[in-house]
């Protein structure tokens, strides 16, 4: 049976006594404005920077570079996700066991037939204790889910009611283990690297509904429309949820491919029809009824990867500081060009630069400069290079769309 855990009893507190008041979320003006048209909705976009050594937060007007807040956090900083909300930023400090959650300070006030934009401080909205080494952060429709390396649960609540509501379902896996986890509907797919096999559980429930055996050193994973694809030493494993029907399918690898090349990342975006994986020097790519992967060659391995809002274009940062434009439809490359200093891909010690895609533009940090880059996706020109000190080696985007007053 699946355990339901009180957030506030797993230390949910707040970092900074700068929050939101809740009068400027609840105000609404006694006559509403006339409806706006489309083209009055405004779309504002703040970006959150984690520093790869001092691990702060520091939040940034995208438009104009201008810092609108930074925040010390727990511990070291392992990652940083957007939520699917649009406000929310989560920081994972894996060796310290927790989760901070960062309110962008962006919201919306509905009145119908339209949204009015609230434009308030960046705060530290909480900090979770989801478990112990929380390490992968996957989100499906409102819900959050994160596997906990250290004794091998997977944490899920959703973002709406985050602080409404105190539940927290709490699910364990086989073992500790470094742990790729997917949701589709009711059923969490956890990929086990040391097991290699994708367990599928009952959310619901908590049983363990059926293991899928034959993926080696399981590591990465993304879910287009109801199939979850997972990365392999050996190629992908594909894993389709159709209502209580679940099934498996084994992706190769690509003919002529280097020993001890594989998947370890993998993107997806239902308005594409192909999803994306690193392997070595370059991408795979392929269809929902593809059965063996399809290489894209690059000149140096990539370190991110990320769709645009559309599903259109996949934005790819290499190791030797080039961001290149992917058409996402053909996977064809259809531009390149330096923005960072080169990177070893190999040293993992080192503090790596961070991509982000948002609207038509692509943010990318600068760790040996302290600098986030603004790049134009039409021809990744760099629009503006903002100074933000020290070493910037994380990024999220947050943003809403609404009217101003």
């Amino acid at each position: 049976m699946p355990v339901r855990f009180p957030i506030r009893t797993l230390t949910l507190t707040a970092l900074t006594a700068a929050l939101l008041p809740v009068a400027a979320l609840a105000q609404a003006p006694v006559t509403p404005p006339p409806a706006p048209s489309a083209a009055e909705a405004t779309q504002v976009t703040r970006l959150v920077v984690g520093d790869g050594r001092t691990h702060t937060l520091t939040v940034l007007d995208a438009e104009t570079g201008n810092s609108l807040g930074a925040f010390g956090t727990p511990g070291k900083l392992s990652g940083l996700y957007a939520g699917p909300g649009g406000t929310l930023a989560y920081a994972l400090h894996r060796d310290d066991h927790r989760v901070t959650v960062l309110h962008s300070g962006l919201g919306r006030v509905s009145h119908g037939d339209h949204d009015d934009l609230v434009l308030g401080a960046p705060h530290v909205l909480a900090t979770l204790n989801t478990g112990p080494k929380p390490t992968h952060f996957f989100t499906h429709g409102d819900r959050i889910v994160i596997f906990n390396d250290g004794n091998g649960t997977t944490s899920l609540f959703g973002e709406a009611t985050l602080g409404l509501t105190n539940d927290m379902t709490v699910l364990k896996a086989a073992q500790p283990d470094h742990g790729a986890p997917a949701l589709l509907g009711d059923t969490l797919l956890v990929g086990m690297l040391a097991l290699n096999q994708v367990d599928a559980f009952d959310v619901r429930g908590g049983q363990l509904l059926r293991s899928f055996p034959g993926c080696p050193g399981v590591h990465g994973e993304a879910v287009r429309a109801n199939t979850a694809y997972f990365g392999c030493q050996d190629g992908v494993l594909a894993v389709t949820v159709a209502g209580k029907t679940l099934s498996s399918v084994k992706l190769t690898p690509p003919s002529g491919a280097p020993e001890g090349t594989r998947v370890g990342t993998v993107a997806a975006h239902d308005a594409s029809a192909r999803v994306y994986g690193n392997f070595g020097n370059g991408l795979v790519s392929w269809t929902a009824a593809a059965r063996t992967l399809t290489a894209l060659p690059l000149p140096a391995a990539p370190l991110k990867f990320v769709f645009s809002d559309d599903g259109k274009t996949l934005v790819v940062l290499t190791a030797n500081g080039q961001l290149h434009r992917v058409d996402a439809g053909t996977a064809r490359v259809t531009a390149s060009l330096p923005v960072v200093a080169a990177f070893d891909a190999a040293d993992k010690a080192a503090v790596r630069p961070a991509l982000a895609v948002g609207g038509d533009r692509a943010y990318v940090t600068s760790p040996s400069t302290g600098e986030v880059l603004v790049v134009r996706l039409a021809d990744l020109g760099v629009v503006r290079r903002v100074k933000v000190g020290g070493t910037p080696a994380f990024l999220a985007l947050t943003g809403v769309s609404g009217t101003r007053h």
